[in-house]
């Protein structure tokens, strides 16, 4: 069962993946903060796969981790350019900046997992059941769009979410275009009544039209 439903009628449902995560927690894309405002001014349900939460966090932190562990080596460099002759007081000036920049990092990396918390909370969280994990996994064994692993995933548990309709508008973003960007894809939505885009200013036009905002 979804995790953070309400038992009240949902007008308006926008269904997200991995990136729209990343993009507004820790890239600041400014169109998907502004859909993100908008969703949260007009009461809009945001949905998410568990699976693409659980990606999003990984990934993320990884991301950071790799960032930090570059610094580490960037450190080494440094102490063998400090060998050369009246090298010493630069090199000591840029580990004062690589100081600065990891310290920076760290505290990024511990409110962003705070992000990625509230995020959820705010959020109706699918869950991935067997059932879902196996016919994803059918799907990627049979090398079907969106072909890889996690998207199978992440699209075998929005089908099993729309199964039945869940609100008058109900529109899934994804920044993935070239695995979901398919003939197959489009129709499976438009069985559920539901719309795909690929890019978040489509979305805030569809959502204007709806709400009948200029």
């Amino acid at each position: 069962m979804a995790r953070g439903a309400s038992a009240q009628q949902v007008e308006v449902m926008l269904l997200v993946e991995t990136n729209f995560v990343i993009g507004t927690i820790w890239e600041r894309r400014p169109s998907l903060v502004y859909l993100t405002s908008f969703c949260q001014r007009y009461g809009v349900t945001i949905v998410i796969p568990e699976i693409a939460l659980a990606e999003a966090r990984a990934s993320l932190l990884a991301r950071i981790d790799r960032q930090l562990n570059a610094l580490q080596h960037l450190r080494q460099w440094l102490n063998d350019i400090a060998r050369a002759a009246e090298m010493v007081s630069l090199v000591e000036s840029a580990k004062q900046s690589l100081s600065k920049i990891e310290a920076e990092l760290q505290r990024r990396k511990i409110n962003a997992q705070e992000a990625i918390d509230t995020f959820a909370k705010a959020c109706t969280v699918i869950s991935l059941t067997p059932q879902i994990w196996t016919k994803a996994y059918v799907r990627w064994k049979a090398n079907l769009p969106p072909f890889k692993e996690l998207d199978c995933l992440v699209f075998e548990t929005l089908m099993d979410f729309l199964k039945k309709p869940k609100a008058p508008l109900t529109m899934f973003l994804t920044m993935d275009a070239e695995d979901f960007d398919h003939p197959e894809i489009h129709e499976a939505f438009r069985q559920r009544k539901a719309l795909m885009l690929f890019d978040p200013y489509d979305v805030i036009v569809e959502f204007r039209k709806f709400y009948g905002v200029a």
